[in-house]
């Protein structure tokens, strides 16, 4: 699947032994769940997806080079080197390699009239325009955002810059991430690592599948919902890691997209029992402690000191 293909470098399985995914070097260098980028899942939450695997039996080697491979009477065999130069071998029955996708533009002469190449794809503008600005490019090809959905997203930008010729710049700041891993990890936004270096004071909020009834009565109650909210308590970032996590980012894509308040999504009903819910609860959880401040409280105090005490509208009234 398309999302998982941009992290994993082999996996080795087999029916006799534990199945093995190993994380390590690709041909951008060496990576682990995707928590090395500006954008994505912070550590906490890939940690989540990590220990839920192991839960079923799969062993993670990070930070491991394959060197080398082999086939012998129906097994394969790979050869992994970790940091300290040690190496060791294991064999299964199926072997799969997944590093990405290179962009396919062998053949098409673009170097010859003057297009900008570079290691990842063709080199393009905010406007998806190719150093030979009639030309644009779109989708993987470009090395940037390899997902369909991004792939959609510049299409519209080519068409609005090519065809009608309204000048829009591509714009990847709420781009939606998701590792088709089971459980589901998803994110758009800012995480906590990009927020410390841009100097954003944030704080974090959180929601476990474990008090969803859904997640619950599917046996999937594993998971966390992660909401990040500048100092002005505006939605920066959200991260999930549960059951069909890639489905529950959608409402936060358009939260974050059309600038809804969080006091609506918690007013907003959803339907129960669905696993969304969990989005209307967090969003419930730093809207309470509003509701409940300590100013409010002292508003309220002084409001019915004002009244004077509260009498029980049916008791007898004296005459």
């Amino acid at each position: 699947r398309k999302g998982l293909l941009r992290y994993e470098t082999f996996a080795v399985s087999s029916l006799r032994n534990p199945t093995l995914f190993t994380w390590g070097h690709t041909r951008r260098g060496a990576w682990g769940l995707p928590t090395d980028f500006p954008e994505g899942p912070d550590k906490d939450m890939a940690d989540l997806v990590m220990e839920a695997l192991r839960g079923e039996g799969v062993t993670f080697h990070l930070g491991t080079a394959v060197v080398d491979a082999a086939q012998a009477n129906g097994l394969k065999t790979v050869t992994v080197e970790d940091r300290e130069g040690r190496r060791a071998d294991y064999t299964a029955d199926t072997l799969l390699l997944a590093q990405g996708r290179t962009a396919n533009t062998a053949g098409l002469g673009l170097e010859r009239i003057g297009v900008t190449m570079t290691p990842n794809g063709i080199a393009v503008d905010h406007r998806l325009r190719t150093s030979c600005k009639h030309i644009f490019a779109a989708g993987d090809v470009t090395g940037a955002f390899q997902f369909t959905h991004a792939a959609g997203y510049e299409g519209g930008i080519v068409v609005a810059n090519a065809v009608f010729r309204l000048p829009r710049k591509a714009d990847y700041t709420l781009m939606p991430w998701c590792t088709y891993t089971d459980p589901e990890l998803a994110s758009i936004g800012m995480n906590e690592k990009r927020a410390a270096s841009k100097g954003i004071e944030y704080s974090v909020w959180t929601e476990e599948f474990l008090a969803n009834d859904r997640a619950l009565a599917e046996g999937r109650s594993g998971g966390k919902i992660k909401m990040i909210l500048d100092e002005k308590e505006k939605v920066i970032g959200v991260q999930i890691a549960g059951p069909r996590a890639g489905d529950l980012l959608g409402e936060w894509v358009a939260i974050l997209g059309g600038g809804v308040r969080l006091s609506t999504v918690a007013g907003a009903v959803h339907p129960y029992p669905t696993l969304a819910e969990i989005n209307k609860r967090v969003a419930g959880t730093f809207i309470s402690t509003k509701i409940f401040s300590e100013r409010l409280k002292k508003g309220l105090r002084f409001f019915f000191q004002l009244k004077g005490p509260l009498r029980n509208p049916c008791s007898r009234i004296d005459r």
